[in-house]
């Protein structure tokens, strides 16, 4: 019965007073849901109502043309050769751009039948030859070191997270590998601190001020040796084996002197790392598991970090380890690779 009732909204025609009123809650910063239940229509129409909105600033309908052509070989043609020009292209621009008459179902099924699928494209970040360099010296030093002293390494790093990320998608050949796209990965919402070690999940620190060196020292002091004792020479007992490396990544914050103090008093042993290698850090294969997990949409920043402490802390173990053992193939990838990106 609700299904039927849902498709009967679908159907129905939306008043223009409504479809104003539904633009209107909308910039008000209502979600598609919220406004759909306050003016009795459904979410996926009130959506495209306020698209059509910011697309046009208009709500009224276009009107139509009629039928639209089938797809000849030429138009075929047309759809395929636009697509290869510019694979970013979602289907209706890929009408628009290539100047067919064929509606959007047909467009899809003109480059499903040409093997052609749409997916996100993966992000990768921008090196220089000096960065190359330095990581592939750094690949060619570490690649004979054994499992056992991988799973010494306790991994930071910092992470924003966003309430609801957009990948870009693109047009690709079926089997074929989807090209990456350069970004900022600084670009969220919620930034938050994480370390993570072989026996699982270790810490987890929401950052709410300014995030500078001081304020690292102070969240250093206060969390680390209290959830990571085996980082202090004193705890190890005295065995090399249990006692733990800390790794960082050379951002400034990290680099300060009042930081490189914390951790000679307290004889902290730090890793060497190289520059721009998220693709070696093994907490950044955690932050993209947790980010996998958390929901599309929050009605709060508060909803949104207690989803993340949720998330994090259900993290499994032998996911945690599985990335330990990992390690030796992330480093030869790079070798493989001359110091580029890799696939990690």
């Amino acid at each position: 019965m609700e299904i039927e009732e849902e498709d009967n909204k679908r159907n129905q025609e939306i008043p223009l007073n409504i479809r104003w009123e539904i633009v209107h809650l909308k910039r008000q910063g209502l979600t598609g849901s919220q406004v759909a239940s306050r003016v009795s229509c459904s979410t996926t129409q009130c959506n495209a109502i306020f698209r059509k909105w910011k697309e046009t600033g208009d709500v009224v309908d276009l009107p139509r043309s009629g039928r639209p052509l089938k797809a000849t070989s030429k138009i075929q043609n047309m759809i395929i050769e636009e697509v290869q020009q510019d694979p970013s292209l979602n289907v209706d621009q890929i009408i628009e751009e290539s100047k067919v008459e064929v509606s959007n179902t047909t467009a899809r099924r003109v480059l499903k039948e040409h093997k052609f699928r749409y997916k996100t494209a993966p992000e990768k970040w921008a090196l220089t030859d000096q960065h190359c360099k330095d990581r592939l010296n750094w690949a060619r030093e570490f690649i004979s070191k054994p499992a056992e002293f991988w799973n010494r390494i306790v991994f930071t790093d910092e992470c924003k997270i966003q309430r609801n990320p957009n990948k870009q998608k693109v047009w690709v050949p079926e089997g074929a590998n989807v090209p990456s796209t350069q970004s900022d990965r600084w670009q969220d919402s919620i930034m938050v601190w994480g370390a993570i070690s072989f026996k699982g999940i270790s810490i987890l620190h929401v950052i709410d001020d300014d995030w500078k060196s001081g304020n690292y020292l102070k969240m250093l002091k206060r969390k680390l040796l209290r959830n990571i004792p085996n980082l202090h020479p004193k705890n190890s007992g005295g065995e090399e084996k249990n006692r733990l490396i800390f790794q960082q990544d050379g951002a400034s914050i990290h680099r300060s002197s009042t930081i490189n103090e914390y951790f000679e008093e307290r004889g902290i042993e730090l890793l060497s790392w190289p520059p721009k290698s998220p693709d070696l850090s093994l907490i950044e294969s955690v932050w993209a598991y947790l980010k996998s997990k958390l929901k599309r949409s929050y009605d709060s920043r508060e909803e949104l970090e207690e989803d993340i402490i949720e998330q994090w802390h259900d993290i499994p173990v032998d996911f945690i380890q599985n990335l330990y053992n990992s390690m030796f193939h992330r480093i030869q990838a790079v070798i493989d690779m001359n110091g580029r990106p890799t696939d990690y």
